[in-house]
């Protein structure tokens, strides 16, 4: 608890993202990374090959983005900053694990980005959603693009914030289909290779190992057949309930824009 205060204090984060909710959000799921971390860690170990496989064979390796950069659980930081002449980590927060990680490396940085662009939107001052990615269209030198479980993640941060504040003018009611659909032509219209990891619904199970709920995370949207695929135990027993699991089939796309 008490580095989950000091993570408050001391974290650098915009005052928007502070108001919105997105740096509690983000100390909300360190915390419970580190109570589920045996239970993570296949499905990290996982990601880390599908990332690497995806960067293998590149002709050039000279600037990696990493979207939903998150605490590097999933990412390979220390691999990919080897292997790349420049890595750019982008999230809406960067708590201090993750900023202490990025400093070990000359040739890491840092980007603070709503990659939901719904920022403006939630505090009234757009009325509609920003591109977030038009920034990094335009950089020639991006070779691999890694979109790191992110993508259902994204609707989650501004439908808390509408639980909270209220619904803006002009919102949506598909709002999280929305997001989730920008995200992915969003990240097609980038330079460079792109390496999509994603999880796709939630399975309840029981201790008898029988599925009692199933809860799709794509908003109704359809992804083609992926190269990867494994289930991610993001709740083991106790965490979410006493006697259910939370588990989620995640999908990797080594080079999504040929698949899609």
């Amino acid at each position: 608890m008490l580095a989950e205060v000091i993570s408050w204090l001391v974290t650098p984060c915009r005052l928007d993202h502070r108001r919105l909710g997105y740096l509690g959000a983000a100390i909300s799921l360190w915390a419970r990374g580190s109570r589920c971390r045996a239970t993570w860690q296949p499905h990290e170990a996982k990601a880390h090959a599908a990332i690497l496989a995806a960067a293998d064979d590149l002709t050039q390796r000279r600037t990696c983005v990493v979207l939903g950069s998150g605490l590097l659980r999933d990412v390979p930081l220390k691999d990919l900053a080897s292997r790349f002449e420049s890595v750019l980590l982008v999230d809406v927060v960067h708590l201090w694990p993750a900023r202490l990680r990025a400093l070990r490396f000359k040739n890491v940085r840092l980007l603070e980005l709503d990659l939901t662009g719904s920022t403006d939107f939630l505090l009234n001052r757009a009325t509609g959603f920003a591109d977030p990615l038009i920034r990094l269209r335009q950089d020639t030198s991006i070779d691999l693009v890694v979109s790191a479980t992110c993508l259902t993640q994204l609707p989650l941060g501004p439908e808390a914030v509408i639980a909270r504040r209220g619904r803006p003018t002009h919102w949506p009611a598909d709002a999280g289909r929305r997001i989730v659909q920008a995200h992915l032509d969003g990240i097609c219209r980038l330079p460079g290779r792109i390496c999509l990891i994603t999880d796709t619904e939630v399975i309840t199970r029981n201790r008898a190992g029988e599925v009692t709920e199933r809860e799709d995370l794509l908003e109704g949207l359809s992804l083609p057949p992926p190269d990867r695929t494994w289930q991610w135990t993001v709740a083991p027993f106790g965490e979410y309930a006493p006697d259910e699991e939370l588990v989620h089939p995640v999908h990797a796309y080594l080079d999504f824009r040929r698949r899609h």
